[in-house]
């Protein structure tokens, strides 16, 4: 089974962000407009390209299993200087495929970069996984056993590793944490023979479909005040968010995520 990553990078056009969500078709380029002075500021655009190298990618280059594709859908509406970067970074990583385009939803850039490379929904694996996060070095291998046992029914299904390492970079609220979100956006999978990952909300993935929850893994998320979503004591408390301490950390880091650099730790406000 092929295992197809896809990562939106500063993408212009209709996704599943805040921002588009219960937007009429007719406001989306207007709304678009205002998010590309946001997408495209010189302070985010070093932040996600720093982040999108050091943990991302870094992630990705150090999987057990490396038969697997990763996608990066972009905007032709980046500025040249920021083009440029991005793709001699993506040109440093055999697997993945770099594609700009005009505003877009992102499920319409997926489809037309599947169709490009004929890649075939019905014997594929899909996950997503955002330019500021990353998963650990037995991700593809881990999903891909599960789902050549499940594949054969021929019938939609969802992976997730059930933990992440949330790291909050800045703010009253800076620190690392271990939070059970089953089905968060960082490397949740899918299986549909006719569907975008995008066409669902990643949590609601779960009970739409036949799921399984991975123990043995996890992903890391980073929080630096550009993300969609807040972080405050609100969230902390609702969604159980536990603070980490270091020798926590250090055991997480050196057994799940073995590839992060200083420079990836200290972008990620891990410890050195």
């Amino acid at each position: 089974m092929q295992v197809v990553g896809i990562c939106r990078f500063s993408l212009l056009g209709r996704g599943d962000w805040e921002v588009y969500q219960g937007v009429a078709e007719t406001e989306i380029k207007e709304i678009s407009a205002r998010q590309s002075a946001l997408l495209f500021a010189p302070s985010r655009m070093e932040s996600r390209l720093a982040t999108f190298e050091h943990l991302t990618l870094a992630s990705l280059q150090a999987q057990t299993d490396k038969d697997f594709i990763f996608l990066v859908l972009a905007s032709e509406d980046m500025p040249e200087i920021y083009r440029q970067r991005l793709s001699d970074i993506c040109s440093s990583v055999p697997q993945v495929i770099l594609r700009f385009f005009p505003m877009i939803h992102v499920g319409d850039a997926q489809k037309a970069v599947f169709s490009e490379l004929s890649l075939d929904l019905k014997e594929m694996l899909q996950f997503r996984l955002d330019d500021d996060d990353a998963v650990c070095t037995t991700f593809i291998q881990s999903k891909r056993e599960i789902a050549r046992l499940l594949a054969p029914r021929k019938l939609p299904f969802s992976l997730s590793f059930r933990s992440v390492m949330y790291c909050s970079i800045g703010g009253e609220f800076k620190g690392i944490y271990s939070w059970d979100s089953p089905f968060f956006s960082a490397g949740v999978a899918l299986y549909h023979p006719t569907r975008s990952i995008f066409g669902f909300g990643h949590y609601a993935l779960s009970w739409r479909f036949t799921s399984v929850i991975l123990a043995d893994g996890m992903s890391l998320a980073t929080h630096n005040g550009h993300n969609d979503t807040q972080f405050n004591a609100s969230r902390i408390r609702r969604q159980k968010f536990l603070k980490m301490d270091e020798s926590a950390v250090a055991k997480t880091c050196a057994e799940q995520f073995p590839f992060l650099t200083a420079v990836g730790k200290e972008l990620a406000g891990l410890p050195l």
